[in-house]
């Protein structure tokens, strides 16, 4: 079963306001063992994204248009 773009970036914010609620941690360890989640900062910067990926395939991404001097 594969995830939607949408449902990620559902889990995404939802572990960002975790960590910002304090419900989450970034890292602990058990009998000698280390486990890391990812940071804030790559949760945010994966959460940009796919907002940018979600919007460009609902065609709402931005188009640039370069105008010159035709003389």
């Amino acid at each position: 079963m594969s995830v939607s773009k949408q449902e990620l970036l559902d889990k995404v914010e939802a572990a960002i306001d975790a960590r910002l609620s304090g419900g989450a941690v970034q890292s602990y360890s058990i009998g000698g063992r280390n486990l890391q989640y990812v940071t804030l900062e790559d949760l945010k910067r994966l959460r940009a994204e796919l907002k940018r990926e979600i919007a460009s395939a609902q065609g709402g991404g931005r188009t640039y248009a370069k105008f010159t001097d035709p003389t």
